[in-house]
């Protein structure tokens, strides 16, 4: 193996492969990075059997060839490179790198590619496409409400749910719930139900950014991003999904208006005397808007903001961060929040996007 690369270019390359590295396999192989070069590309792969995460950039090669490298090592070497070209060469029958930059050289000792396990393209059943940054945004408005408490692996998840050419995706960890309805580009050909690991969508959201869409492919196991540089394999997470349909409420006491960034501002000032252990804010509706307001043993704060309220008036306790995260999640410039109950679900909507809402189950509490 033998190629010339820009320091960018393979630093950039490491970067998108890097979090599927197993950090603790007993296999050695699967704590490095499968470099692969020919035809003019440098391909890195990592997978930790769960996930495999694969990008191809340009690069010089005048021998093709595999290795895998230690990824603890060529992670943090590349880093340090000075911003010249960058070669290497495999040495050592094979099994030993020589990266050469400048007047220097770094050897390091690899292992045989043979020991790495081959990306598992799924059979697909079926195959679609979206917009790039259309499912960055898709993701982001719903995984921030999967769960990260592995003992329960259905919750760190998000569902796909596709119908025809009707998609939906659904996030909840039971305390707060996302969904976001869009379209795909061709129809399914049956009812599909799939969970998808929470960390995956969010390598999908941090590696992809082609101009030519990603293209998604579902297998009964396995689900495939490609965006032309990039390749995401991941497993699906066995299970059923729990019944999201029967939580989100269809009749609303109180319907209130009211400005996202004004709301997020306060809500964030708030924060700081919310306190990390209970993290919870008032929310309380007037004749003339809301108040938000903490009381703690470090202070007190009350911000009232100008809204649009229609309804009876309510006085709940949300959690600040649920709150935030979904306030963070919208582009417009407002958002409805629609109650029913002190304790019963609040919805969360932009007036402004079709097919988007989140629901955040109040909290339980007293003033102080």
């Amino acid at each position: 193996m033998k190629f010339f690369i820009s320091r960018e270019k393979l630093h950039q390359a490491i970067q998108n492969v890097q979090r599927a590295i197993s950090s603790r396999s007993p296999l050695p192989a699967l704590t490095g990075i499968l470099f692969q070069c020919g035809e003019g590309m440098l391909k890195l792969t990592a997978t930790d059997m769960e996930m495999s995460i694969m990008s191809s950039v340009p690069a010089e090669v005048s021998e093709p060839g595999e290795l895998v490298i230690p990824a603890r090592y060529i992670a943090e070497f590349a880093k340090r490179l000075p911003d010249v070209p960058i070669g290497f060469e495999t040495v050592g029958g094979g099994r030993v790198a020589t990266i050469r930059y400048g007047q220097s050289e770094f050897n390091i000792n690899g292992y045989s590619a043979a020991d790495f396990p081959q990306l598992q393209v799924p059979e697909g059943e079926f195959t679609f496409s979206v917009p790039t940054e259309e499912l960055k945004d898709i993701v982001r408005k719903v995984v921030y409400a999967s769960s990260n408490d592995d003992s329960r692996p259905v919750f760190t998840g998000v569902l796909l749910e596709i119908e025809g050419v009707d998609a939906t995706l659904v996030a909840t960890d039971t305390f707060r719930l996302a969904l976001k309805k869009f379209k795909i580009d061709v129809p399914a050909p049956c009812l599909i139900n799939a969970v998808i690991p929470g960390k995956t969508l969010n390598e999908v959201v941090r590696v992809m950014d082609s101009d030519d869409g990603v293209k998604v492919t579902l297998s009964k196991n396995q689900i495939m991003f490609e965006d032309g540089k990039t390749v995401i394999v991941s497993r699906l997470i066995p299970g059923r999904f729990p019944s999201y349909r029967q939580v989100i409420p269809d009749k609303f006491d109180c319907v209130i208006r009211v400005s996202i960034r004004e709301m997020l501002d306060s809500a964030d000032r708030a924060s700081l005397l919310a306190g990390e252990r209970n993290s919870l804010i008032m929310f309380r509706s007037t004749g003339e808007g809301i108040v938000i307001s903490v009381r703690s043993e470090n202070g007190w704060i009350r911000e009232d903001i100008a809204a649009t309220v229609e309804g009876e008036k309510f006085e709940i306790f949300f959690n600040v961060r649920y709150l935030c995260d979904v306030l963070r999640s919208c582009d417009g410039e407002e958002i409805m929040v629609k109650l029913t109950g002190t304790y019963t679900p609040a919805v969360l909507t932009p007036p402004d996007e079709d097919g988007y809402l989140a629901i955040i189950v109040p909290a339980r509490a007293s003033r102080e």
